[in-house]
């Protein structure tokens, strides 16, 4: 297996539209996942607040991954949080993270928050926040190993969620946790 991630473009939209419904129809718990309206996504992606990273197998989408830079839009998961204006406008949602389950189980959904996360942390002090069903054991073990600490519990999205926070970009170089990645594994 020789899995390439890289940054998406505009023109990723459809296949990743495709392939998130593909993956939400496999899953044995739906109420996991929040699969957005995909004319929401098209606008999001049109317009740049959204950012997509794709894990490519050869010409075959392994997983993807994507973060909604909100600003003080209503879908600010810092507004759950009670943070301050100035606060809301550094929150980036870590929005969606999805592998076909042929590929689960290689730490994909890892590596591609790697790469947003080291893009994230380059361009200055972020809150990075995202949701996690608490029964999704392998995501929530997941953020959680990835430095990521449980803010709050709440309803979300038809169903509980933690919301979890990770702050990203203040003194990267010394920890290691910016730069460029290699982009296959």
């Amino acid at each position: 297996m020789s899995i390439v991630i890289r940054k998406g473009t505009p023109e990723d939209t459809e296949p990743m539209l495709r392939f998130l419904r593909e993956v939400w129809e496999a899953m044995a718990h739906k109420e996991w996942f929040f699969l957005s309206p995909a004319e929401e996504t098209r606008e999001m992606m049109a317009s740049g607040a959204m950012e997509l990273w794709t894990a490519m197998d050869g010409s075959r989408l392994a997983g993807v991954f994507t973060i909604v830079r909100p600003g003080l839009g209503r879908d600010n998961y810092g507004y759950d949080l009670g943070l301050t204006e100035g606060e809301l406008l550094r929150v980036v949602n870590m929005d969606t993270a999805a592998v076909h389950p042929d590929y689960r189980g290689q730490g994909l959904q890892k590596r591609l928050m790697e790469f947003a996360e080291a893009q994230i942390a380059g361009e200055g002090a972020h809150i990075l926040l995202c949701t996690v069903h608490p029964e999704n054991r392998f995501s929530l073990e997941n953020v959680l190993n990835q430095g990521y600490t449980i803010q709050k519990k709440l309803e979300k999205y038809g169903s509980e969620r933690y919301v979890l926070r990770k702050d990203v970009g203040m003194n990267c170089q010394s920890r290691g946790k910016c730069g460029k990645l290699e982009n296959n594994y």
